[in-house]
């Protein structure tokens, strides 16, 4: 299995077993809660992973982010910024967001489609081509960028299941 193929089903399974399932039944009350005015919610954990992706994929095939292309902006009440990936965003601005259950899984969704059908046309030389970061800073490898969708993923998904137990008391695996 070469490296897109990997991070392929890695993606897959995170969108199908984790994403759909943590949002499983959850209202837009629920996804919007805060375990603590020191915490992130659920609905603001899975924006921000989701921006993540979006903003790298973008980087990498060239073409605009699903966030301004789809419109997503204006269905989360938000500014056509590509820049706002959720990164350094205070407690107040952690606070204020209020997205619904069903925009949350629907982007993650439109992202994924786009990110999976990017990494069908990448081949090996893509994934040692350098590319910087939107807006300038240093260059990494293709595969580099891929590798900070996975993690940013994976560390994100646990942290929205665990908060969805901790609200729920329903165990941290949604079933």
């Amino acid at each position: 299995m070469d490296a897109t193929a990997v991070v392929n089903t890695v993606l897959t399974i995170d969108m199908n077993n984790f994403i759909k399932g943590a949002l499983n039944g959850l209202s837009d009350a629920d996804v919007a809660k805060q375990p603590s005015d020191q915490c992130n919610s659920i609905g603001w954990t899975l924006w921000h992973a989701t921006r993540v992706e979006d903003g790298i994929i973008a980087n990498i095939s060239g073409k605009p982010q699903v966030w301004m292309e789809g419109s997503w902006h204006q269905k989360f009440g938000m500014e056509a910024n590509p820049a706002n990936l959720g990164i350094g965003d205070s407690l107040e601005q952690v606070a204020a967001f209020k997205p619904t259950a069903a925009n949350l899984q629907s982007y993650a969704e439109a992202v994924r489609e786009k990110t999976l059908a990017c990494l069908n046309t990448l081949t090996p030389a893509d994934l040692d081509r350098d590319l910087a970061p939107p807006g300038g800073g240093d260059t990494r490898k293709v595969e580099a960028w891929l590798a900070v969708i996975l993690l940013d993923h994976m560390h994100h998904s646990g942290q929205v299941c665990y908060i969805r137990g901790y609200l729920t008391g329903k165990g941290w695996f949604p079933r």
